[in-house]
């Protein structure tokens, strides 16, 4: 007899939340801050990383072994698609065709994800070794990459080289490594 479509819908919902329990690191904020653009708040973006864990040998935060996520809180709307043109800008500027040709479907796969946002929504990008860079909206999983290559190409939109927002990159990368100095 086949399942009913309810029951293995609960089913996957259950094992989706418990494999989040399961991966479950203990997140701590190392950078908050809030973004403007001639006066008018644009986001409130949150560093977090395992305190747990050891720094990178190279100092590096895009390091696949390495724990972190990224928390974007919207003041504005913004659409699917101007995320998606954002993102690849910033990958086509940062990097040549050849390091991103190895990585292309799971940037792809990625970007599909997006969905629009109104003001107070959050996306949520989360690397954590071994399960992968996960994507959230609102806490809803929109998907996974298990790619650390592929994880540290889309993070460093964020965080490296690739950066939307050099200021806000500059900004996180500085009260990391404080908030890691500090801990020593």
């Amino acid at each position: 007899m086949a399942m009913p479509v309810w029951l293995r819908s609960l089913l996957v919902m259950i094992l989706l939340v418990l494999s989040g329990v399961a991966s479950a690191t203990d997140w701590r904020t190392v950078s908050s801050e809030t973004y403007t653009l001639l006066w008018k708040d644009l986001t409130f973006t949150q560093l977090q990383v395992d305190p747990e864990q050891a720094l990178p040998e190279n100092a590096d935060i895009l390091d696949p072994r390495y724990a972190k996520q990224v928390i974007i809180e919207y003041k504005v709307g913004v659409s699917a698609e101007r995320f998606q043109k954002m993102t690849h800008k910033a990958l086509d500027g940062a990097f040549s065709e050849k390091e991103l040709a190895p990585v292309s479907e799971d940037i792809a796969r990625f970007s599909s994800w997006y969905l629009p946002v109104e003001k107070g929504d959050h996306y949520r990008l989360s690397w954590v070794p071994k399960s992968g860079l996960g994507l959230y909206l609102n806490d809803k999983p929109l998907g996974t990459i298990e790619s650390p290559e592929s994880a540290a190409i889309i993070l460093s939109v964020w965080l490296g080289r690739a950066a939307v927002s050099e200021d806000q990159r500059d900004t996180m990368l500085a009260a990391w490594r404080k908030a890691l100095a500090d801990n020593k």
